[in-house]
């Protein structure tokens, strides 16, 4: 202890003063001023004479370390306890363009603390190589990828490469049979995908090119004119007459719609289950006939019945069919040329799924309420549509399902039709308000949920073999040589019964 000019005992070097009780002060106030100190002078006696006094001598150093102590060492502060957050689990999410997940996949992540989704974005056609790539090497791979129907059977060869849902659970109760099943293994032990959407299919046609064509607009009195593909063609050929338009934008929606044909009443065989020939028009019409597009496709001993195959070269022959009439514009969809197209009014009509139809306010928004939507002709047909799976190297795969799951919910899937087109494959949104009130001004404010479902409750596709998705594949490239490059229908059908034998053998060996 030092006295300052005060006269005043100070701790040294701390600059705070410990000051002696003056005339009038107390020991009570000190009490008051100083408690912990007090507790600390219990063998002091309290001030007298201007001097302090210890009964104890030795009490002397500890009073100065406290004071020292206590003058000097800053307070601790105690801090509002935090609970330690979870890990932060990122899922990499593989779609393809204009999937339309990014509202429900930023939502998600939002009502999901400690998860965040990357979504990597592809080009269709590039999804699947680099899908494999990622396989072969074991690197790089998604923790879930959206998968179209053609693709994942394809991927059915290869079941090690995917996580088997049914590790997780079963909701199949939700989701239409057909579909369901569609993402199972053929003997239904493994569930490789969750479905998304279906692709039933209306068709979408130009209210002002009908009208002057002498043909009806409104949806039912034109949905009864074009009840089968013969009166279709026969309204197609009164349209290219009189307005010069042709009837269909492609001949790949043609020749989809018509070989994905099924009713529940007719024979069972397969997505493109209806008995040969039951075209929906007149008995035994059914395009051209067989040897103008080429001989009876035979692929070898196979999977593929004969039903499936006699029905993809029927399918063939329609498409063929309404090209030669001059009927198609041979415009791809979602291209510049089908837009301007549109515009053009160089055809009347599309027959597509609803996303698809969907598609067409972002290709050709100039065109918005031209358009209206009726029934297709023929059976009820629904393209495919999609699936989500986990693959076996994702790296959070509990996560992973999660996610899907959510994702193909019936909510969440009403809302993605609702926001992108893409229709549900959960028939309980079907009877909600929400869906059934769904009507789009872009087809003259037609109720889409309404007319779509009159298909999709109509439909049910059978299970589908990798085979047949190559054989889709390779009839499809036909059909765009024969469009785009002119080629002749009978000698590209030829070179298609020739890859399908090329491929079979290359399996066998």
């Amino acid at each position: 202890m030092r006295l300052d000019p005060a006269g005043k005992r100070t701790a040294a070097g701390c600059g705070r003063r410990m000051e002696q009780a003056g005339p009038g002060q107390s020991v009570g106030d000190w009490r008051s001023r100083w408690p912990a100190l007090w507790q600390l002078l219990g063998a002091c006696t309290p001030w007298r004479s201007g001097a302090w006094r210890f009964r104890q001598p030795a009490v002397w150093p500890l009073l100065l370390v406290s004071l020292l102590m206590g003058a000097c060492t800053p307070q601790a502060v105690q801090l509002p306890a935090v609970a330690p957050q979870a890990p932060q689990v990122t899922l990499r999410l593989w779609v393809w363009a204009g999937s339309g997940y990014e509202g429900l996949v930023k939502r998600y992540v939002a009502e999901h603390p400690g998860i965040d989704v990357e979504i990597v974005t592809t080009q269709y056609d590039d999804l699947l190589p680099s899908l494999l790539t990622a396989f072969a090497t074991r690197s790089d791979a998604p923790d879930a990828v959206l998968l179209e129907a053609s693709q994942l059977n394809e991927l059915k060869r290869f079941p090690l490469y995917f996580r088997n849902l049914y590790e997780f659970g079963d909701e199949r109760v939700h989701y239409l049979d057909w579909k369901w099943r569609h993402g199972e293994s053929r003997d239904g032990g493994m569930l490789f995908a969750m479905p998304t959407d279906i692709g039933p299919v209306a068709l979408a046609y130009r209210r002002d090119l009908f009208a002057a064509a002498g043909l009806p607009v409104e949806r039912e009195e034109l949905a009864e004119r074009l009840a089968s593909w013969e009166s279709l063609e026969q309204a197609g050929l009164q349209l290219k007459e009189r307005t010069g338009a042709a009837l269909f934008d492609n001949l790949t929606n043609v020749y989809t719609t018509y070989l994905n044909q099924y009713d529940e009443n007719s024979v069972s065989g397969g997505s493109i289950g209806t008995e040969a020939g039951s075209s929906g028009g007149s008995p035994g019409w059914s395009g051209l006939p067989v040897t103008e597009g080429g001989a009876a496709l035979e692929v070898g001993s196979s999977r593929l019945d004969e039903d499936q195959t006699d029905r993809i070269q029927e399918a063939w022959n329609i498409a063929v069919r309404f090209h030669r009439l001059g009927l198609n514009a041979g415009l791809p969809s979602q291209s510049p040329a089908w837009a301007e197209g549109a515009v053009n009014k160089r055809f009347a009509a599309v027959l597509a799924p609803s996303w698809l139809h969907g598609l067409m306010k972002k290709n050709a928004p100039a065109t918005a309420g031209q358009w209206d939507l009726t029934r297709a002709p023929g059976q009820p047909s629904s393209w495919m549509g999609s699936f989500l799976a986990v693959p076996a190297a994702s790296r959070y795969p509990q996560e992973a399902y999660a996610l899907v799951r959510w994702l193909t919910a019936p909510a969440q899937q009403l809302e993605g039709f609702k926001s992108g087109g893409n229709f549900p494959s959960t028939p309980e949104s079907y009877a909600s308000t929400a869906f059934l009130d769904v009507r789009d001004g872009f087809f003259n404010n037609a109720p889409v949920g309404q007319i779509y479902s009159h298909a999709a409750l109509r439909y049910k596709g059978g299970y589908e073999e990798a085979e047949f998705a190559r054989l889709d594949r390779i009839v499809r490239d036909g059909l765009h040589r024969v469009e785009a490059e002119g080629a002749d229908p009978e000698a590209v059908w030829r070179s298609i019964e020739e890859q399908m034998r090329a491929a079979h053998r290359s399996e066998e060996e």
